[in-house]
C-alpha cells in the first residue's frame, strides 16, 4: 500500500488517536498552548496513521530539567523532535526511520535536536544520522541529547 507523509496540524486527532494514554495524557489537554510552536506530522497509509510524531519550534511540554538546560538550541536553529510514534501492530516495517527520512526530506537544511530517556533507543537514532552529543548527569533518570545537522 502507498504511504503518504503530511502535516496533520490541523487535524491533529489523526496522531492524538494513535498514541499511548500515558502520551495524550502528556500532550492532547495542552495542544491548544503548542499549536502556535509546534506542528505534527504523519505517515498514512490509506485513511490510516501509521507513523508520527511532534516538531516544536520553541518550548516543550513537560520538560526534564536535562531539556531545559538545552533550550538555547532553539536560539541556534534547531527543532525538536518529540513524540514519535508507531502503533505496534505497525512495527517492524521501518516506519520511524521513513517517518525521520521524510520530515528531512522536506526542508534539507533543517537541524533538529531530541533526548531519549531509554538507552535502546540510541542505536536507532544513530542508524538515522544523529550525533550523540550529550548524556545527562542523572543516573536515576538518564536522558541523552541527539542532533542532526544535514
Amino acid at each position: 500500500m502507498n504511504i503518504e507523509f503530511s502535516n496533520a496540524t490541523d487535524r491533529p486527532e489523526q496522531f492524538f488517536n494513535m498514541l499511548p494514554d500515558d502520551w495524550q495524557v502528556l500532550i492532547v489537554p495542552y495542544w491548544d498552548n503548542y499549536k502556535g510552536s509546534a506542528k505534527i506530522y504523519i505517515l498514512k497509509e490509506g485513511n490510516e496513521a501509521v507513523a508520527g510524531g511532534l516538531i516544536f519550534s520553541k518550548s516543550l511540554p513537560d520538560m526534564s530539567d536535562f531539556e531545559r538546560s538545552l533550550q538555547y538550541l532553539f536560539s541556534e536553529g534547531y527543532l525538536y523532535i518529540g513524540f514519535i510514534w508507531v502503533p505496534e501492530h505497525k512495527r517492524n516495517r521501518q516506519l520511524a526511520s521513513q517517518w525521520l527520512t521524510l520530515l528531512k526530506d522536506q526542508d534539507p537544511n533543517q537541524k533538529y535536536w531530541l533526548t531519549i530517556e531509554e538507552q535502546p533507543l540510541k542505536y536507532f537514532y544513530e542508524k538515522n544520522d544523529f550525533k550523540l552529543i550529550k548524556e545527562s548527569n542523572n543516573d536515576n533518570d538518564k536522558e541523552w541529547l541527539f542532533t542532526y545537522q544535514p
